[in-house]
């Protein structure tokens, strides 16, 4: 998951990128993936910056409790200020206020766990699940801060379809990961995917991570129409197959065009009604 996107050209041209704070953000975000302290020298080398100008940073964000230094091995690592950074601003984001009754219904609806994702550096991020209730179900959740495959998940492949189209090709040129026989790893055919995402406004991914386990997904859009979120039922293959019932893809889709309405969308409009 990446805390800050590449900077573009324009940013640096028209002056509005800091460049002192956007290493530090860099510098967070490989500290991020490492998911384990650091030494400097392994943070300035992922970074392409020199070891000074990392103690630098450093220092000042160790000032100020974003991150820690071990004593014993002197290693760096994220500190509790910046767990206290991300949980206010998860309480604060307004999208899974909105969104949760509507996840309830949904839920009830199709007797299904409804998730809540939202575009994260590129990916899919879990910020919400309404589990299913039912005793007659299995019961199948998702846990805020996952982040589903890119390719190979529902929620992965809306956020890539309404990606920048360099961002897209940054994505897909890396190795892509095949879980299982059912995974989507030919390019042309994801292509094709993304472009069908964007006409019929929802998204299946059928055992394709694991075995037995299914989505279907629909995005949420803004009043530009721009992707904010996707929203979507998890639930045993038993219960949602290859085909999805047309009923369950009509309830993932009428929330999603609530919760987008919500935020002034007209991006359904002719496609899905609401709650």
């Amino acid at each position: 998951m990446n805390l800050l996107n590449k900077p573009t050209n324009n940013d640096v041209s028209n002056g509005s990128l800091v460049r002192s704070i956007a290493v530090a953000f860099r510098l967070l975000d490989t500290m991020v993936r490492a998911g384990e302290p650091m030494r400097i020298t392994e943070i300035a080398r992922q970074l392409g910056e020199s070891k000074a100008k990392v103690h630098r940073h450093l220092s000042t964000l160790r000032s100020l409790g974003v991150v820690e230094q071990e004593k014993t091995s002197e290693k760096y690592r994220l500190g509790w200020k910046l767990f206290q950074l991300g949980q206010a601003a998860f309480e604060q984001f307004d999208l899974k206020t909105i969104a949760e009754p509507h996840m309830v219904r949904l839920r009830d609806l199709t007797s299904q766990s409804a998730v809540l994702a939202v575009p994260s550096g590129g990916e899919a991020m879990v910020i919400a699940s309404m589990d299913n209730s039912s005793s007659t179900s299995l019961r199948i959740s998702a846990i805020p801060g996952t982040v589903p495959p890119t390719t190979a998940s529902a929620q992965g492949r809306i956020v890539l379809a309404y990606a920048t189209p360099e961002h897209r090709e940054q994505l897909l040129s890396a190795p892509l990961t095949a879980y299982n026989d059912k995974s989507l790893i030919d390019i042309k055919e994801i292509q094709t995917r993304l472009e069908l995402i964007k006409r019929r406004l929802y998204e299946t991914a059928i055992e394709e991570v694991m075995l037995g386990f299914s989505t279907i997904a629909a995005p949420i859009f803004d009043a530009n129409n721009k992707l904010i979120g996707t929203v979507g039922i998890i639930g045993s293959v038993q219960y949602i197959s290859e085909p999805p019932k047309p009923q369950q893809i009509a309830h993932v889709q009428r929330c999603a065009a609530t919760i987008s309405k919500a935020y002034s969308s007209t991006a359904y409009e002719g496609t899905a009604d609401v709650f």
